[in-house]
């Protein structure tokens, strides 16, 4: 009987123990973490008039510049300042998105227009052209 006695009061004690334990891990007051620098997510920030890889979002924020913007060689460019000069090295696709652009390329095999009143001059051969906007021309170099 002694020893019936004494596993169940050794079962108890473990049972005490355990409940004991678990609630000093679980405090009540307990908050949840904060954010660190290392776990929230930045923002993905534009950089414009530089390639990188292989992409090249042209713009000068400057309305009132009659600066030439310029690029060299890049996958794709992004044209986005309207009533501009643009002069660019070879392109692979070009999207212009701006109006009203005299646009100079040293050779492009596709240009998408969504912009309007844009001309561009091409060395080689003629590319594919989707003309979405209205009054856009596309003409070899002289």
């Amino acid at each position: 009987m002694n020893t019936t006695i004494s596993r169940g009061l050794a079962a108890a004690s473990i049972a005490l123990v355990a409940a004991l334990g678990m609630t000093a891990c679980s405090s009540s007051d307990a908050k949840d973490p904060a954010p660190t620098a290392s776990s929230t997510a930045k923002a993905a920030q534009t950089t414009y008039n530089e390639c990188i890889d292989g992409a090249v979002q042209l713009w000068d924020d400057n309305a009132d510049s009659k600066k030439t913007i310029t690029t060299d060689d890049c996958a794709a460019a992004n044209l986005i300042s309207s009533d501009r000069t643009y002069e660019l090295g070879t392109i692979g696709t070009i999207t212009v998105e701006a109006s009203n652009a005299t646009i100079s390329v040293a050779s492009t095999k596709k240009v998408f227009f969504s912009g309007s009143n844009n001309t561009i001059t091409y060395t080689g051969e003629a590319p594919k052209v989707d003309d979405q906007g209205k009054k856009n021309t596309i003409k070899a170099a002289d």
